[in-house]
This record gives C-alpha cells, structure tokens and sequence, in this order.
C-alpha cells in the first residue's frame, strides 16, 4: 500500500511511476509471514509487500507489510507539512474504524492505497476489516500488544475515546470508545489503580470505571457537574473528582466517591466559590490540596472527616490562576502551575508559604515529577515547549526546554514507570499539525510526543484522536 511524500516534486513522480510491474514478494507458506490466516497474508503479499512501496528494502514511510509484527510496528517516516518526519500506528486491534490501513483501502482516506493500482475488491476489504475487528491475531492466535511492560492511556476529549498506547512498541494498541449522548462526552482526565482506569467525562457528567484489559465499563457515577481531575487515594477505596477547568459557573465542592459501589459518598464544601480543579493528595492520604483556579488559591483539606480546614492564598498582588497542582516525592513541596502568570510556583507544604516562582511560559499546564525529585516537567500550552526543571535539594532552575514541529496546543504529560520517557499531550484544536493522511469526516487529530528524558530529544511523535489532554501511565 504505498504512501506519497506531501511534495509536488514527489507526487508528480509517483503519478508517473506505479507498482504495478514490481515483483510480488510471496508469503511463506510454512508461517504465512505470520499472519493469522493465508487469505490475510496473500492479500497483503499480492497487493502492498512489493519492491519499492512495503517490502523489507527501503519500505514507503518506514512502513513494512512483509510480516505480522512489521506491520504492527507501523509507519516510522511519515512528512510533517512542517518539515521532519512522524511514525504513527497503521493497525488498531479490535478496531478498525481507528486503523489507518483499514481506511485507505475502503477508500475513506486521503489517498487510497494500493497506490497507483486497482483497488481491493469488497470481499478483500471485508476479510482485512473482519482479521482487524478479531484483534489482528498472529499465526498463533495472539492478539498484538496484549502484555506490555507498561501502558500510557490518553483522554480524547473531542472524539469520546481513550487511546492506548503501547510501552514496549510505542504506537497506539487499543481505541477505547464511548459514547454516552449525542453530544461529544468529553474525555477530560484518567487515572489507573490497580485492574482498573478511571476516566471523567465533562460533557457526559460521569465518572466512569473500565477494566484496563478490555476497555469494558464496570461501573459508573452519573449526574455530576463538570467533572474534571481525579485522585485517588493509596488504598484504592475513594476518589476525589474536582471541576473541569471550562466549567461555566462558579462552584464550591469537591466529590467524593466509593470506588467500590461506584457512588457519590460525599460532597466536600469549600467556604470561596470559583473553579476548584486542580487536586493532589499528600503522600500519607491525609490531606488534600484543593487549587481554585480563579479564586488564586490552595484549599486544604482534611481527607478523615472530608471537611475543609483552610486557604492558602498564592499572591496578594498576582493572579496565578493554579491550573495542576502535584506534591513532590518527599511530601515536602505542592508544584503549582500558574496559568495566568505563566510560572511554576513551589509551595511549602509544612509552613504553607511560597518559597520559588519559575517563569516556564505562557499557560503552564499539567506537571510531572521524577521519583527521586530531581526533575520536574511542564509542559507550556502558548509556547509549545516543555519545560525541565533540575531540583539539586537546595534550589529549582529551569535547564532546558524541548520542543517538535509536532507540539501544538500542549497538555498532560506523565513519566514511564522507570522515568526514561516523558509522554507530552498536544490538543491540536487549531489544526497546526497536519498529518500525512487525513480520514473522512475526521478533524484534527491531536499528538503524543514521546520524549527520551537522557537526550531530552522527542524520540518518536504519534497520532492520536481528537484533542489530547489527560495522561495516565501503568
């Protein structure tokens, strides 16, 4: 199936030249080049592994179909409209709809593969369609991606789905969808414990409970307003849900939920009105700190009687406007990302005073903090940097800041279990990315930036669905 550079000089000379005189490269039929089924591989054998588009020499896009695990790994050198090259997944098991591949040959893409040659007949299409929507299984059976080292789930939040990106391969394995209205639901933040993740819909007013294995809904609190963050306290029984950051309003409670009825178990009042939307949990679960995003305030409270106990105000003279707030490893600092001033504020947790501003750019947003403290990342939505903060135990100064073409609008980020790689969310509601191939009656899709946190170099950039925002890793 072969893909085309976005260059005129490019495309004038594919439309010139066609695969159609290249030699087939023939499955193996001792392994089926390790599909499920021959009628799979001959397919692809027949149509798309042939010398100068997907075979094993050179392959279109950095994308091999000569083998099962090739074409699970993708496409490694898609053109950015910007300049650079992208990999991104081509096959989502379970899920065609999401599967790049499955789209070009149906012809609902951007450009129709095989390229430059007749098309799939219906009946090949429905056979690719139906070995995608079985979990595009391997010569034994096995579905790809299933027991990963880790796993990064990512919020959607225009597209009402869940991307799951794989640790071990870095492409996106599973699409998760939801759809509980006609409106779009709004995936906003996810959390993982345990067997299971925990997503808040914003639209929808829910706060849902999946099975991290298969994506299905194991229980769910509904008819909550705006629903936005998410902690979950270290015992797994409870869960504080603050507000989404576009609420529209002023509100002055927190939830709280029973993880294991999945019901409202509480509401917690807070004596100033505003956006109550960034939380973090100290490490010993007993207090929460609660940012009011327009009030220029921590809230703290006391997590054995769920009650407020008092506000720490951030400046007398500057509206930070807290956007994510996280604690430090120790327990000893709250990171404040301040979205109107643009600076990371460090708070001390025990005297309750601000001790250091980082000026880190315009609309900070979420936080990541390695396990040992020594470095603390931010991503700055307006400047489409993250930020990295080196913490020596004496004092934080900001050493670098990382970029891509890919960056646009970002968001959430959080760290691999072993801290080597930083996943960076872009929403991409402008349009600035551009990918490759675009899909019928999809719009602009959002990205992860996959950084190595030893080079601090963006190692791999993906394709996800619409707006990202939300992380979770496990």
């Amino acid at each position: 199936m072969r893909k085309i550079f976005l260059s005129g000089v490019t495309l004038f000379l594919l439309f010139l030249i066609s695969c159609s005189d290249d030699k087939i490269v023939q499955p193996d039929e001792s392994n089926k080049n390790g599909f499920e089924s021959a009628e799979v591989a001959q397919i692809f054998s027949d149509n798309c592994s042939t010398s100068g588009c997907h075979d094993s020499n050179n392959p279109e896009n950095g994308l091999s179909i000569t083998s099962h695990s090739n074409l699970m790994k993708g496409s490694s050198a898609r053109p950015l409209n910007s300049g650079g090259l992208y990999g991104g997944d081509v096959i989502v098991p379970f899920n065609s709809k999401r599967s790049l591949l499955y789209q070009m040959i149906s012809g609902n893409a951007s450009v129709q593969m095989p390229f430059q040659r007749a098309a799939l007949s219906q009946e090949e299409v429905v056979t690719i369609k139906n070995w995608i929507d079985d979990g595009a299984k391997d010569e034994f059976g096995a579905v790809p991606f299933s027991n990963p080292s880790y796993r990064v789930f990512v919020c959607n939040q225009r597209s009402d789905a869940i991307s799951v990106i794989d640790g071990d391969e870095k492409v996106v394995s599973r699409v998760y969808e939801t759809d509980f209205s006609e409106l779009n639901d709004a995936p906003h933040m996810i959390k993982v414990y345990g067997n299971y993740f925990y997503v808040t819909y914003i639209t929808a007013g829910r706060f849902v409970k999946f099975d991290k294995h298969t994506g299905e809904i194991i229980g769910q609190v509904e008819q909550l307003e705006f629903p936005g963050m998410i902690m979950i306290n270290s015992t797994g029984s409870k869960a504080y849900v603050s507000r989404s950051s576009t609420a529209p309003g002023l509100f002055n409670s927190i939830y709280v939920i029973d993880l294991s009825s999945m019901s409202l178990s509480n509401e917690i009042l807070l004596p100033v009105s505003g956006i109550p939307h960034a939380i973090s949990l100290s490490l010993d679960d007993k207090i929460l700190y609660v940012a009011n995003l327009t009030a220029n305030r921590i809230s703290i409270i006391d997590t054995e009687s769920d009650s407020f106990q008092q506000d720490v105000l951030l400046s007398q003279s500057e509206n930070h406007e807290p956007m994510e707030i996280e604690i430090s490893p120790d327990g000893k600092y709250l990171y404040i990302s301040g979205r109107a001033s643009g600076k990371l504020v460090i708070l001390d947790t025990e005297q309750l005073t601000v001790v250091k501003e980082i000026m880190v750019g315009m609309m900070p947003m979420h936080i990541a903090i390695s396990q040992d403290g020594s470095r603390i990342y931010v991503p700055s939505m307006m400047t489409n940097t993250v930020n990295v903060i080196a913490y020596d135990g004496n004092d934080w100064i900001r050493t670098s800041q990382i970029t891509h073409p890919g960056f646009t609008q970002l968001h959430g980020c959080e760290l691999s279990p072993d801290d080597n790689y930083l996943y960076v969310s872009s929403r991409n509601t402008s349009g600035s990315f551009v990918p490759a191939y675009t899909v019928n009656g999809e719009s602009n899709h959002g990205t992860i930036g996959i950084i190595n946190t030893q080079t601090l170099q963006v190692e791999k950039l993906l394709e996800i669905e619409e707006y990202g925002a939300g992380i979770a890793v496990d």
